[in-house]
């Protein structure tokens, strides 16, 4: 159940005129400052979803090889990966909304550039390597930035709501987008797609100037010194540590799923059609998780999400099984949907639990933690199915999925409700 908003809430009037609509609005879209900040974000995940179906339609068309196409998005990676630390300590140290606004212009240009590339006929290389890089760069340094934000823009208790919108934005724009790039490209042309992109990123980014500027009132130390004070906060909190670990060992056995499993359905279950069939009803699982986290609530948050985490077996032990396409569809909506339950009730966890002066700090060292395995398990998916074979690496694959999730219930601070509030310290205050 919602509660109804308090003073300034859309309720009855004092003298029980009108009909009473709070329920029926989540209570984060009652907070100005996030309905700001969520319509300016969904609007760029409109964008984010058009352009990597956009990039890859404009590549191949060019060049007509995938080398290309992996080199660019490869750079884009990497260079999100190697401004994931500086993201996070230039996110505590500065005024937040300020930093988001110069990573979503950086985007906007970069995007802006190679989309007029792209629409020339005759795009360079080199051109689109230096904007997928910024473009990565600037994604590195925002999503930390992003996180403390979000934890400053809501009470505590509506976290998890605030962080299941963003989900819910993420999720349609998952399932628009490629349609929506690939109408772009077939009736415009190459290239569309990211000027679209870029305008929403300059949307974004005029949203985020509405916010009051924040100034940090802590004394500012060296860089090495504000990233080991995020470290050290990582390792004071058990169930956050030793939940990484658990992420990470997810993330290895589920890159399975997307490579061998991916090679088992083409080959052996239904060809391109079944693996599309099942994408897609992995898309609108993962919208329905969200939809689902607006109303969950419970007082073991991690369990739970833990306990959702684990169904991430079941599709990858029914392709080892062979199983109909049908089915191994139903059971990836239901993986899906079961993770985006989790990843917001996780995110709603660390933003409660980890301080405003440090939470940007945290979430880079915890992103790059939790994947940190996902390029090597790529890479060492096809070489376990050629050593044992695409049955034995898909059952392995789901042991560790199911494993690393419920493992983790033997952690007391995870199955623990509340775990002790940090020592008070420094936040940031509006400017005057």
């Amino acid at each position: 159940m919602l509660k109804r908003s308090g003073a300034g809430g859309t309720g009855r009037g004092r003298r029980g005129r009108g009909r009473d609509w709070g329920p029926a609005l989540p209570e984060p879209l009652r907070q100005r400052r996030f309905l700001i900040v969520w319509a300016g974000q969904s609007c760029s995940q409109i964008g984010s979803g058009l352009a990597p179906i956009t990039l890859t339609l404009a590549v191949l068309k060019d060049s007509g090889t995938a080398s290309d196409l992996g080199l660019v998005l490869g750079v884009m990676f990497l260079c999100e990966v190697v401004s994931a630390l500086p993201g996070g300590v230039w996110a505590d140290r500065l005024p937040r909304n300020l930093l988001m606004i110069g990573a979503e212009l950086v985007r906007a240009c970069a995007q802006l550039t190679a989309a007029v590339q792209l629409i020339s006929g005759h795009p360079s290389t080199a051109v689109l390597l230096v904007a997928a890089g910024c473009t990565g760069a600037a994604s590195g340094v925002f999503q930390p930035a992003a996180a403390g934000l979000l934890q400053s823009l809501v009470p505590r208790e509506q976290l998890q709501q605030a962080n299941a919108l963003m989900g819910i934005s993420q999720r349609v724009a998952a399932l628009a987008g490629p349609a929506a790039a690939t109408a772009l490209t077939l009736v415009i042309g190459p290239g569309w797609g990211l000027v679209v992109d870029a305008a929403t990123f300059l949307i974004s980014a005029a949203t985020l100037a509405a916010l009051p500027v924040s100034r940090v009132t802590r004394a500012r130390q060296s860089f090495a010194t504000e990233l080991a004070q995020g470290w050290r906060e990582v390792r004071r909190h058990r169930w956050y540590w030793t939940s990484l670990i658990g992420h990470a060992l997810w993330n290895l056995g589920r890159c399975v799923f997307f490579t061998v499993g991916a090679l088992v359905v083409v080959n052996s279950l239904g060809g391109d059609f079944a693996w599309g069939m099942i994408a897609q009803a992995g898309a609108v699982g993962a919208l329905a998780g969200a939809l689902v986290a607006l109303r969950v609530r419970t007082s073991r948050p991690l369990v739970v999400a833990n306990v959702c985490m684990a169904l991430g077996c079941l599709p990858l032990a029914l392709i080892a099984m062979h199983a109909p396409a049908i089915v191994i569809a139903v059971a990836t909506a239901l993986m899906n949907s079961a993770l985006g339950l989790s990843s917001t009730l996780w995110d709603a966890t660390v933003q409660q639990r980890i301080p405003p002066e440090l939470i940007s700090r945290v979430d880079s060292l915890g992103w790059l933690l939790s994947t940190a395995m996902s390029p090597a398990g790529m890479a060492l998916a096809g070489v376990a199915a050629a050593a044992v074979g695409p049955g034995t690496t898909l059952y392995a694959a789901a042991f560790l999925v199911a494993g690393s999730s419920l493992g983790l219930l033997a952690v007391r601070s995870v199955r623990t409700p509340d775990a002790p509030d940090p020592s008070p310290t420094p936040k940031e205050q509006p400017a005057t």
